[in-house]
C-alpha cells in the first residue's frame, strides 16, 4: 500500500490515497514528496485510536516506522531531497515489542522541519489497520 504525504512550500496537504494497511500484509509504503526549494528531515510514528474507558485518544503504537523496533532508543529521521520524493516503508511483519499491532483506526504522523533549522510542522494521515485475511 503507497501513501504519498505532500510538503509544499506554502502549506502541508496530504493526497488522495487509499486508507486501509493490511495487518497480515508484510509492509506498508508511505512516499514522502518536499516541493520545497530545500531538503526536509522528517521522523514518521504510528497512532492508534483508542476510546476504551473514559479516555479516548490517540496513542503510540511505533514511536519510528523506519526502525523494527516498536520503542527505539533513538528517532531516525528521513532526509528528502529538495523537490524529491522518497518511500519510507512500515515493516509490519518484521516489528518487535510492544503494544500488538490491532486492528483500527490509526494514523501516520510525520514530524519534519528544513534541513537549515526553519520553522518546522506536523501532518497526520488517517488509516484503517484492517484485517484482509491474506
Amino acid at each position: 500500500m503507497l501513501f504519498a504525504i505532500l510538503l509544499p512550500q506554502e502549506a502541508l496537504r496530504i493526497d488522495q490515497q487509499p486508507t486501509r494497511v493490511c495487518l497480515d500484509a508484510p509492509r506498508a509504503i508511505f512516499q514522502l514528496e518536499n516541493k520545497a526549494a530545500e531538503p526536509i528531515l522528517a521522523s514518521l510514528k504510528v497512532e492508534r485510536w483508542s476510546d476504551e474507558d473514559d479516555t479516548a485518544g490517540w496513542t503510540v503504537v511505533q514511536e519510528d516506522i523506519t526502525q523494527r523496533e516498536a520503542r527505539p532508543k533513538q528517532i531516525r529521521n528521513v532526509e528528502v531531497d529538495a523537490r524529491q520524493r522518497r518511500n519510507v516503508t512500515w515493516e509490519l511483519s518484521k516489528r518487535v515489542g510492544p503494544p500488538s499491532l490491532v486492528t483500527g483506526r490509526h494514523r501516520l504522523v510525520v514530524t519534519w522541519s528544513y534541513k537549515g533549522g526553519k520553522p518546522s510542522g506536523t501532518v497526520p494521515h488517517e488509516f484503517i489497520l484492517a484485517d484482509c485475511g491474506i
